[in-house]
């Protein structure tokens, strides 16, 4: 997987250190950014295979759907404290891959790779369903199906 190209965004700059950190032996990361604008920049000039964020605010589903637009390819994981459905359910319907709620999850980076894996064998993104995985161990998880 040390071939996939990571792109990661938070206003953090704690969290952008710690994922990048986190993830460093699993995934090339090319860059890591803060703010909307230094995002749909660095999606446009990197073409990341996966983009890691948060979304904050309402806003940050604009970003997803401005990134779906402008790297039509890209998969975005949301990584989020937000642990309401709704939150999931409005990220990926804008366009979000994968959503993974923060809290409760034992083994991070695990859980981490394990969506980065399926989202690179997945088919092409298409919100069919939003469901819970199944999987043992996926706590937390909702993707596109």
């Amino acid at each position: 997987m040390k071939n996939v190209r990571l792109l990661i965004a938070d206003d953090n700059p704690q969290i952008l250190q710690f994922l990048s950190n986190l993830l460093s032996d699993d995934v090339c990361t090319v860059g890591t950014v803060s703010g909307r604008n230094a995002l749909i920049a660095a999606a446009a000039a990197l073409y990341p295979h996966i983009i890691i964020t948060d979304i904050p605010t309402i806003t940050g589903l604009d970003v997803v759907r401005q990134l779906e637009a402008v790297v039509p390819d890209i998969k975005v994981m949301v990584l989020t404290d937000h642990e309401e459905p709704a939150v999931a359910t409005a990220a990926l319907a804008a366009g979000a891959s994968a959503v993974l709620f923060r809290k409760g999850v034992p083994d991070l980076r695990c859980k981490i790779r394990a969506i980065i894996q399926d989202l690179l064998t997945a088919c092409p993104k298409r919100l069919t369903a939003v469901s819970r995985s199944a999987r043992s161990g996926s706590q937390g998880v909702l993707q596109h199906s």
